[in-house]
């Protein structure tokens, strides 16, 4: 089985090698790395023509900023029966991609694999995750998918699915679209499991206290209300409307007491302008 890993990238260098070693080093060989460069120098490709001869590597210059809209870039690209999104900071565990296939080859009525981040300390410091093994469904999508920890077994490159553009960093909403990604092909009957063992390392978000750091909650907010309407009232999954409640009381609770009250209010803000805003 091949595996299509996408990887679009912008304002990051350091970091990149150390997703390459991974990948070096893993205990399954058949996959390809589909960088979408949106940088305007050469410094990503003089990274990637260093792995070359190691990984098989698609390196594409893309000259339009938007994380689907380049993820998108990626898939029409991509050849594999599988496909994930590795982001540009991540690592992998070295039998992370042996632990997918061999899934997928012993479970196919499976679509979906999914497992835990957690940054290099092994602290659930970038997203909290479940723990142990259970079912990928929309009402505990949060706790089992992240952007980097999905893959989807399409098959054949004509089942691949495309993310909505109006999603995601440096779109008009800008957050949800893995989410909104992974809840599309549950409604369409693809099935997923989640493992809390397995392990995609992640850096610790770092918080700051400033304008930027507002807008940016602000926009996620914006980016999980759009979501929010797709699911609900587009997909009609009313379902989604305990886990829409659950964040708002959430984001209430933190102006009332106190606690982080910047980003609540920037968040409650942003989710409330986003399920009005987003339209089909």
């Amino acid at each position: 089985m091949l595996v299509s890993l996408i990887m679009p990238t912008l304002n990051r260098y350091d970091e990149i090698p150390l997703l390459m070693d991974s990948l070096e080093n893993q205990t399954y060989k058949n996959f390809e790395l589909i960088i979408v460069d949106q940088n305007d120098n050469d410094k990503v490709k003089c990274i990637a023509d260093k792995y070359k001869d190691k990984i098989d590597i698609k390196y594409i210059k893309s000259d339009k900023l938007g994380l689907s809209y380049n993820r998108n870039i990626g898939i029409d690209a991509a050849k594999g029966e599988i496909i994930a999104f590795p982001d540009d900071d991540c690592v992998y565990e070295l039998d992370t991609l042996e632990k997918v296939t061999n899934f997928f080859k012993e479970n196919k009525d499976y679509k979906i694999y999914s497992c835990k981040t957690m940054d290099f300390n092994k602290i659930d410091s970038f997203i909290k995750m479940n723990e142990g093994i259970c079912e990928i469904e929309s009402t505990n999508i949060s706790k089992t998918v992240c952007s980097i920890t999905f893959f989807v077994n399409f098959g054949k490159k004509e089942n691949y699915t495309k993310f909505d553009e109006r999603l995601g960093v440096g779109a008009e909403f800008g957050a949800g679209e893995e989410t909104d990604y992974v809840l599309d092909l549950l409604s369409r009957g693809y099935r997923g499991k989640y493992f809390g063992d397995n392990i995609i390392y992640h850096p610790a978000k770092k918080h700051s206290k400033s304008k930027d750091k507002y807008n940016r909650d602000f926009n996620y907010g914006r980016g999980f209300g759009a979501l929010c309407k797709k699911e609900i009232v587009y997909r009609k999954n009313y379902k989604f409307i305990k886990v829409m409640a659950y964040k708002l009381i959430r984001n209430i609770g933190g102006i009332i007491l106190n606690k982080d009250r910047d980003y609540h209010q920037a968040t409650i803000k942003g989710r409330i302008e986003g399920f009005r805003k987003y339209k089909l």
